[in-house]
């Protein structure tokens, strides 16, 4: 398995665009990468790096309580590993991370948006569905999912 050999590093805003544009923005602008929150001074940005080589990210967002939820919680956001490495740990090592950094922050809550073919993917590793499934404008159905850490 690839992910014994990956390690995960805090990274700017726009280098996460390097994986975020092809898979989750192909054929759109680059500029539509620029997420909400991105350049927010308590969002944490991670990469999964091997030999120096980009391969997967994820963007961890700290929402206060009392807007969607009522317990401190983190939105992850912009998780993305390129297809040539999908399926060999990456994506899970990059959930660990900010699941830790969640802890850290003392989230009660870890939630993202999920597309629907991410779900059985979240469900591995512990998250659940909550609420209907709705439709991202461009990018499809997704389903909310929840997993508490506290």
């Amino acid at each position: 398995m690839l992910q014994s050999k990956v390690s995960i590093k805090i990274i700017s805003p726009e280098t996460t665009h390097q994986v975020r544009h092809p898979v989750l923005r192909p054929g759109l602008d680059r500029k539509s990468c620029i997420l909400p929150g991105d350049e927010a001074e308590s969002t944490v940005h991670l990469g999964a790096y091997e030999n120096g080589t980009l391969l997967g990210v994820c963007t961890v967002l700290d929402n206060p309580s009392g807007t969607q939820f009522k317990l401190s919680n983190g939105q992850i956001r912009g998780m993305a590993v390129l297809q040539s490495t999908q399926r060999k740990g990456i994506g899970q090592l990059l959930i660990q991370e900010a699941e830790s950094i969640g802890k850290k922050k003392e989230f009660a809550i870890m939630w993202m948006n999920a597309r629907l073919h991410a779900v059985p993917f979240y469900e591995k590793l512990s998250y659940k569905i909550k609420g209907d499934q709705f439709e991202v404008p461009v990018f499809g159905p997704h389903y909310m999912m929840i997993k508490e850490l506290l």
